[in-house]
């Protein structure tokens, strides 16, 4: 016969390990098959979500180096417009476009929604509107457009610029998180998921090689870029309280979107 106390350890979950939780990320940020992992049940995976967090950053520069390969391969021969659709469209992609679709549901959900339902009932909705398609061509032109400027300047800043804003997306998606909390009443992942001032720290740390050598190539400028996106990011937070009271899936999505897109720009800046 099995004591209360025993009953207790037998069903508690197992722990999540380091390898489950970078699994996870990778599997929630893109679409590469990880099959670590796959036979979890719910509440193991809402664990290992909320374990994999710290992660997201280091898969977001991960998925920066695979963009700047294609910059690379594709500046040998084609022209830097073509090279910058290129790579865009390869990471759209690997990544199935995860934060394009968050950031275009944004852009229709505060665009188009006047009350807080209207604005959530929008973001729900998987059709995208007039306020999302503009945003979509304006936002993912900018990004063709600053890596096309880019290439202007020389490579390895190019390189380093585009891992590093994909990099500090991702750790907005952190930032958001540790100062936003989340609307429980919707059926929205954004729920098995929080940051704190350790994991955000976490992950800085552990993404030092992600943009090291960015901020080593020109300092002045990466600082500017930096200050620019947490301008926005917050400017962002606050419209999003103001709104809604809360995040969702779809706005931390978008943060990111728009961290990386602001990095980027700042970054083509000549002076």
């Amino acid at each position: 016969m099995i004591d209360q106390s025993e009953a207790e350890v037998v069903s508690e979950p197992r722990s999540v390990s380091t390898l489950e939780s970078f699994a996870t990320a990778v599997r929630f940020l893109t679409r590469i098959p990880v099959p670590f992992g796959l036979n979890a049940s719910t509440e193991h995976y809402h664990a290992a979500l909320r374990a994999s967090v710290v992660f997201f950053p280091l898969v977001g520069g991960f998925i920066g180096v695979l963009t700047s390969v294609v910059v690379v391969i594709g500046c040998n021969g084609f022209s830097p417009l073509v090279c910058a659709l290129l790579a865009i469209g390869i990471e759209a992609f690997v990544t199935g476009a995860f934060h394009e679709d968050a950031y275009a549901d944004t852009c229709d959900g505060l665009g188009g929604g006047w009350t807080r339902e209207q604005v959530l009932e929008i973001m729900r909705d998987s059709r995208l509107g007039t306020y999302g398609t503009i945003g979509l061509v304006i936002g993912v032109g900018l990004r063709v457009a600053a890596i096309e400027s880019l290439l202007s300047m020389s490579l390895p800043w190019t390189c380093a610029s585009i891992v590093a804003a994909a990099t500090l997306g991702r750790l907005a998606i952190l930032a958001m998180m540790m100062t936003t909390s989340p609307i429980m009443s919707r059926d929205s992942q954004a729920q098995n998921v929080s940051g704190t001032w350790r994991t955000l720290l976490s992950a800085l740390l552990m993404t030092i090689p992600m943009w090291a050598f960015w901020v080593y190539l020109s300092p002045g400028l990466a600082i500017c870029s930096i200050v620019a996106a947490i301008v926005v990011l917050v400017w962002f937070r606050h419209k999003v309280l103001t709104r809604v009271g809360g995040t969702t899936g779809d706005l931390l999505g978008c943060s990111a979107f728009i961290t990386q897109l602001v990095i980027l720009i700042v970054s083509t800046w000549s002076g």
